[in-house]
């Protein structure tokens, strides 16, 4: 346990907390004349205190007051500026500290915690408590708790944790701190895990850090997108479980006749640096930032779950940060061999509050309007005013964040200040002759450890490449469209460099890049040749990772649950394409699914059951579908009732036909190139050429043509996923002079099966058999 404090120390913590009181006095905010909605930012520069509470520790800054289980790690605060008495007061025994936000929530407290912790090394003595930054030290700027917990490789951290046996997370240590500097309104936490050379072998699961709140807390702000008033939690808690628990179609609010998905709220790591929770009522905001994703797995591309309620009947809002992530196909290993040293520092996070000093209020036609339009609703402007101001502030804090990492203040881990760390420069040259131009837009680069050997589901021996891969650092940053880059503050090692750009199918490698402390290196110009197999007959969309380009695949759609129901009443005879006539962006839609046969899960008083974005679903009692299904030969209740699912959730095939007119018969052979943004069930997407099968999309038929990699793009509303592409080849005899059709076609099954499409290209190459066998030229 910690020492007891010394006397410059109580006396430092006294005179400290006389001048916070004065500070939190001086912090009180009003709501000043309606207007444009403003930010509060507290003037108060109060010492940063620690209290020793025996089992606890309390961390105070005049804004942030923090408690931190010595124990666990766990972690909850209060937000002063808008504290109660209540809120003020010690929590009850046998209840967590945590928020506190006055008002109406006085008293409701919750708590963030990462998902392994290291209590079960108390078991085994290795369990210890320590002040890693005594504020009495540096004049009050800063003070850092740390619980760590070595547990000899003897026991588990946090038995049960997802993907983990009831040992839980073995072989491994882990130290957990909480950082709390002066004038912060926020509080930063990091973990430091850990595998001595000397522990047996080691697999850490779906590992995240997460947050929970109160109720009042109704407003969610991921992205642009997703910036938008939630559903009431019962609304959520009580909806009948359709396919998976995860998604729940709701009888009554504001969205009542929708479903309400957690997934819906999945974004890429690297573009949302900021997200989370406000509340209407109270005009607060709780964030996460990530001031880099050098920790997190996956790279530039990997998406995760970022907010969402809880699974109970009346759940709490939730924020998450995965770093070890196991969604959209990019499940990521971090695996370590027995005899291995290892180590991982992930964060510090940083988890920033923020409150409105003025906002706006909506009127009471505003307030009735939204209750007239339920199941569809029209949600006061002021609303989304408000919110939006607070969450335009969190990314403005997280700039801030980015450019302090790394942070001066972390020390005694595995931590590279900015001075031991290097650099990168260079320049990406597309060497194409078919591309139309040579630009390179929203050109993405990043340095990642080379590919190793790893273990996959089910023990399986894979390669672990960046896209897959926990266990190691990543360093990413947008380039130029003329193919310049440079990516700063990168760790000391080897890594393979990897880019990708819109508009160019495949993607950029060159291995051995070494960096070194204090240097950047220079790589001066990278060629980059894309592989063509021959002449570009027609193509369809563009490259880009994802299929925001194509019908219903934007922004303001993609996520939204159900498509691949709605497809059916989209398309009642399927999808007919004609190559230099039809549009991508109206006439393709983003995903190919089996056609619905049973429409009864329309709700019959929808305006537009096809478009419009909610309240067009058939919502039924509890009575009817309950949440649970019974357990087998006396077992427990399982969560996952297919509901409703099992009468309308499985379709015909869908065929797809491409149309286009060649000027003359072609020998050698042609190349289908298909770049998938997702991918679910892990079928085939049949081709036919003029009424001639030709094979399938993924029939391991070539190299290049492997098994397409089930992604859970469609299950989880996406457009986007594990990026791959296939490539399946066949004689160009098959194709003639004049009009052509070649056909697409998703099998029966699931309507949660399909792919998403990012680009599809075909080309020609005259000259070669399918096998590589030259074509010798005609004799004269």
């Amino acid at each position: 346990m910690s020492s007891p404090f010394c006397f410059s120390r109580r006396l430092f913590l006294f005179i400290s907390m006389v001048a916070m009181v004065l500070a939190i006095d001086g912090i009180t905010q009003t709501h000043a004349a309606e207007g444009a909605p403003v930010v509060g930012k507290s003037a108060t520069s109060a010492p940063v205190t620690i209290t020793d509470n025996g089992a606890t520790w309390t961390l105070e800054n005049g804004i942030i007051r923090a408690t931190v289980q010595k124990r666990s790690g766990q972690m909850s605060f209060i937000y002063l500026p808008k504290a109660s008495a209540t809120d003020l007061a010690p929590p009850a025994p046998g209840t967590r500290g945590g928020f506190g936000f006055g008002g109406p929530n006085a008293g409701v407290r919750a708590s963030g915690n990462w998902e392994e912790d290291p209590s079960a090394a108390a078991t085994v003595g290795g369990l210890t408590d320590t002040v890693t930054i005594d504020p009495a030290q540096n004049g009050g700027e800063r003070a850092e708790v740390a619980v760590k917990g070595v547990t000899g490789g003897q026991v588990g951290l946090s038995p049960n944790s997802p993907g983990q046996t009831a040992a839980g997370t073995v072989n491994i240590d882990l130290e957990l701190r909480v950082t709390l500097n002066r004038g912060d309104s926020g509080i930063y936490t990091y973990a430091i895990f850990s595998h001595p050379a000397a522990y047996g072998a080691a697999s850490i699961g779906e590992s995240r850090f997460i947050i929970s709140m109160n109720r009042e807390f109704d407003w969610i702000s991921v992205d642009q997108d997703r910036n938008m008033l939630e559903c009431a939690p019962t609304d959520w808690g009580t909806g009948v479980v359709v396919h998976a628990k995860e998604q729940r179609i709701m009888s009554k609010g504001v969205y009542q006749n929708s479903v309400e998905h957690k997934y819906s709220y999945t974004a890429v790591q690297y573009t949302t640096p900021a997200y989370g929770w406000s509340s209407t009522k109270n005009h607060l905001g709780i964030w996460f930032i990530n001031p880099t994703i050098e920790y997190l797995s996956g790279g530039a591309s990997k998406q995760e779950l970022d907010c969402h309620f809880g699974d109970n009947a009346n759940p709490a809002p939730i924020i998450l940060d995965y770093w070890r992530g196991t969604h959209y196909g990019g499940g990521a290993q971090c695996s370590i061999a027995a005899g291995e040293e290892w180590s991982k520092v992930i964060g510090p996070i940083y988890v920033y509050v923020n409150s409105l000093d003025n906002y706006k209020t909506p009127s009471q036609a505003d307030l009735d309007t939204l209750a007239a339009t339920a199941g569809n609703p029209t949600v006061p402007s002021a609303w989304k005013d408000n919110a939006t101001a607070l969450w335009q502030d969190a990314l403005a804090q997280a700039k801030t964040e980015r450019a302090k990492w790394p942070y001066a203040w972390v020390s005694g881990v595995d931590y590279p200040h900015k001075n031991e760390r290097g650099g990168v420069t260079g320049q990406i040259v597309l060497n194409d002759k078919f591309a139309a131009s040579t630009k390179l837009p929203h050109l993405m680069v990043g340095l990642a450890h080379p590919d190793y050997a790893g273990i996959g589901f089910g023990g399986v021996p894979r390669a672990v490449d960046y896209a897959h891969d926990a266990k190691f650092y990543q360093f990413w940053n947008n380039g130029s469209e003329d193919g310049k880059f440079a990516i700063a503050d990168i760790r000391p090692g080897t890594y393979t460099l990897h880019a990708w750009a819109d508009g160019v199918l495949g993607d950029f490698a060159q291995a051995n890049i070494t960096v070194e402390a204090g240097k950047t290196v220079d790589l001066g110009k990278l060629d980059w040749k894309p592989l063509r197999y021959g002449k570009q007959v027609w193509d369809i969309g563009y490259p880009t990772r994802d299929a925001g380009k194509f019908f219903k695949g934007d922004g303001d759609n993609y996520w939204l649950w159900g498509w691949n129901l709605r497809y059916a009443l989209l398309y009642p005879n399927d999808l007919t394409y004609i190559i230099g006539k039809s549009d991508y962006h109206k006439d393709w839609f983003f995903e190919e699914v089996p056609h619905a046969e049973d429409l009864s899960f329309v709700n019959p008083n929808a305006k537009d059951p096809a478009n419009q974005r909610f309240g067009w679903v058939k919502a039924y009692a509890l009575d009817e579908y309950p949440q649970t299904r019974p357990g087998v030969n006396g077992a427990a209740p399982t969560p996952n009732s297919p509901g409703p699912w099992a009468i309308y959730g499985h379709g015909r095939a869908t065929t797809w036909t491409i149309k286009f007119n060649l000027d003359k018969a072609s020998a050698g052979f042609a190349a289908l190139r298909v770049a998938l943004a997702g991918a679910d069930g892990g079928g085939t997407l049949a081709v036919a050429v003029n009424g001639q099968s030709v094979g399938a999309i993924g029939d391991n038929s070539n190299a290049n043509n492997a098994r397409i990699v089930a992604t859970n793009a469609i299950r989880y509303n996406t457009d986007k996923g594990i990026w791959q592409e296939r490539t399946l080849t066949f004689d160009a005899v098959v194709l003639k002079p004049g009009e052509n059709e070649m056909t697409l076609t998703v099998p029966a099954g699931d309507l949660q099966s399909g792919v998403v499409y990012d680009y599809l290209r075909l080309e020609l190459n005259p000259n070669y058999k399918v096998d590589g066998t030259p074509i010798a030229a005609p004799k004269s």
